[in-house]
């Protein structure tokens, strides 16, 4: 297996479409669910001194599930972003890479000029030549092999 991370744009959209919402929409359900219970809280417990501890712990646990739907949904629309995003660039970069290799095949380039090193040969060395590097005077050596 390859170390590197791969991804798909349209499965990224589909989690933020369908994925994200359905699991929001689940927490709300609960948060509902949860509101109920807190109105009950009096028939279940009366003046009890558990009805403190219960208030404080329902309290928390209502708002991790209101917050998690809230940060659900939200995630949702962060990946459909992030998807759109993500096509865009693709697109952008297969246009420039193809622009690149247009002008390349059509040798509609020039040599870059280096601060450092005299410009490239214009056409590649001899057979012979082959293992000889024309930047060894640059580089402190002998004619060392590429």
């Amino acid at each position: 297996m390859s170390d590197k991370i791969t991804y798909d744009p349209a499965a990224i959209r589909e989690v933020g479409e369908t994925v994200c919402p359905d699991l929001a929409n689940y927490y709300d359900d609960i948060a509902s669910k949860a509101s109920e219970a807190g109105r009950a809280r009096a028939s279940a417990f009366g003046n009890h001194a558990l009805g403190e501890t219960w208030d404080k712990l329902f309290k928390i646990f209502y708002d991790v599930v209101y917050e998690t739907g809230q940060n659900t949904r939200a995630m949702g629309r962060t990946l459909i972003e992030i998807s759109e995003d993500q096509e865009i660039l693709e697109g952008e970069l297969s246009n420039d890479f193809g622009r690149l290799e247009s002008e390349i095949d059509a040798h509609g380039y020039t040599a870059t000029p280096s601060e450092h090193y005299r410009e490239a040969p214009p056409k590649p060395p001899a057979p012979q030549d082959l293992g000889k590097n024309p930047y060894a005077s640059e580089l402190g050596g002998p004619h060392a092999a590429f």
